[in-house]
């Protein structure tokens, strides 16, 4: 059963609700959208100044995880760089 209530509040409450739900929304937006930029393991190979080899065993040893096609986010990239264990 949906129990009806009725909230009395201020308008500037309702402003302070919105702003901190939209600073939520947009962190997240934010953290999807580094999920989402890939890199082949070459690319990533570049950016590190390393083989492909060298990030290929990476991928192999789990150091650094990969999309089920193969490829690297930047989240991930990101993690490997900062030292952050999985």
């Amino acid at each position: 059963m949906i129990k009806n209530e009725i909230i009395v509040t201020t308008p500037e409450t309702i402003i302070q609700i919105v702003k901190t739900a939209l600073k939520e929304y947009e962190k997240e937006r934010a953290n999807k959208k580094s999920e989402t930029k890939l890199f082949t393991i070459n690319k990533v190979a570049k950016i590190l100044g390393v083989s492909h080899t060298t990030v290929k065993n990476l991928v192999l040893n789990e150091t650094i995880k990969t999309t089920p096609d193969n490829k690297i986010t930047e989240k991930e990239l990101n993690n490997y760089l900062s030292g952050e264990e999985h």
